[in-house]
């Protein structure tokens, strides 16, 4: 019998409500995905962010599991902002599971995988740094190029304010680059066809941070040239061709770990945190750390963690006094008052542990913040900020994406809301292979 392959897609940063608005006309894959399979809502972790939600998706476990909660670590000692690898979730991803040691995989993209460690097939990493050597086997970018196929890598293309067509060009460009590698791989290629493949796109996550205004009423950019719907058109052809290539040996589950929203502004903590006494300034701009109780944790987080002594190099916060200068930033955040609209910035501030229970939950920032309207969120890590320009973005991550699974493991029709995790477990029965018992997720299906 011929073994049971399975494709993955991820469309990193897909909105259901422009899933919505563009529908069948514009978005065929999506449709036939939606009414052929099963379909349903993604909810994501407690704060919408790339690298927890994907690594929930392809380990089982959630982030108080596998330790990671940005793209860099929340707690660097010296402050300075750390780029997570492959090496730091605690959890393996699912293909480097000794249960399934005899899975041959193809992954393109996927956060997590660099620095590249051998697998069972092919992979072409998603690294953080400019590198020559982000694939297995090494010689796979030489291979591909003989067929045409140079996957790009996001590192390389950052938004600085250049001119509009030439950054959405590039995006678009890598993701087509990924995708041709990601089928050509997926048809055997490069050897034996691959009974798992994940591919995942970001340029619908990349171009809706820079060019999310142009989906907004008014705007006077024409609908067909909107970059981000350039970016959805991009993925339902992609898309298209794996749905394709289902059979009664193949299926397909498509799913973003995050969704999408506008930003009207980035909202820095730390000015919050000094005005109530608890951070000063150094002459640099930055927190001056012998003088600091609490500040603002790296980007993507949502968090605040306390400048505690011990965990950090200048760390001013006895742990005797942990509770109490929690108290004082949970009550200076709450009291803030968004100038920008004259309502609260937050609609809570948790304690880590009411949020995240696991032995790697000491990853997570030490308060996480709720904010009272998601199109004024918190700035993040002021130096990488800026690193990043930030500021200069009209949309952010929302909690609320989709998933759709086509072949007879789904059923047909609607289905109940799914979560990162559930990821795995819906993998192994696309592959038709046992539960693994440890996983706390369900398998995604119609209802």
């Amino acid at each position: 019998m011929p073994r049971r392959r399975a494709v993955v897609l991820v469309t990193e940063g897909a909105a259901p409500e422009l899933l919505d608005r563009w529908g069948p006309e514009h978005l065929p894959a999506f449709a036939r995905l939606r009414t052929e399979g099963a379909w349903g809502a993604m909810h994501s972790e407690q704060v919408p962010y790339e690298p927890p939600g994907l690594i929930s998706a392809f380990t089982g476990y959630g982030p108080a599991e596998h330790g990671v909660f940005s793209y860099w670590d929340a707690h660097s000692p010296d402050y300075e902002p750390a780029v997570l690898d492959s090496s730091s979730p605690r959890r393996p991803l699912l293909w480097r599971r000794p249960e399934l040691a005899d899975l041959r995989t193809a992954v393109v993209n996927v956060f997590g995988t660099h620095p590249v460690r051998p697998l069972n097939g092919t992979c072409v990493a998603y690294p953080m740094r400019r590198t020559l050597h982000a694939c297995h086997p090494r010689d796979l970018p030489v291979r591909l190029g003989r067929k045409g196929i140079r996957p790009a890598h996001d590192v390389n293309i950052w938004f600085t304010g250049q001119d509009r067509r030439e950054f959405t060009g590039k995006v678009l460009d890598a993701d087509r680059s990924r995708a041709d590698a990601a089928l050509h791989l997926f048809d055997g290629g490069q050897g034996e066809r691959p009974d798992l493949l994940v591919l995942n796109l970001t340029a619908i996550d990349r171009l809706s941070h820079v060019y999310w205004q142009e989906l907004e009423p008014g705007s006077p950019v024409p609908e067909e040239d909107q970059a981000v719907r350039r970016a959805y058109r991009l993925a339902d052809d992609v898309l298209g061709g794996f749905l394709d290539r289902a059979d009664e040996h193949t299926e397909v589950l498509a799913f973003s770990e995050i969704g999408f929203g506008p930003l009207r502004a980035y909202c820095s903590v730390n000015e919050v945190l000094a005005a109530a006494g608890l951070l000063t300034h150094g002459p640099d701009g930055r927190p001056d750390w012998s003088a600091t109780e609490a500040f603002e944790a790296v980007q993507g987080t949502q968090g605040v963690n306390l400048n505690t002594a011990g965990r950090y190099k200048h760390g001013t916060v006895e742990p005797h006094r942990r509770e109490a200068v929690a108290d004082r930033v949970r009550e200076a955040l709450l009291a803030h008052i968004n100038p920008l609209t004259g309502a609260p910035l937050f609609a809570d501030v948790l304690r880590r542990e009411d949020v995240h229970r696991g032995p790697a939950a000491d990853r997570a920032p030490d308060l996480i913040l709720v904010p009272h309207d998601w199109r004024y969120l918190p700035l993040g890590d002021t130096h990488w900020s800026a690193q990043v320009h930030r500021t200069l973005q009209s949309g952010w991550h929302r909690r609320e994406s989709y998933w759709g699974g086509l072949g007879g493991s789904f059923g047909t029709g609607t289905a109940a809301t799914g979560r990162p995790l559930d990821v795995a477990p819906t993998l192994l029965r696309m592959l038709g292979r046992d539960p693994l018992p440890d996983l706390p997720g369900r398998a995604l299906e119609a209802v």
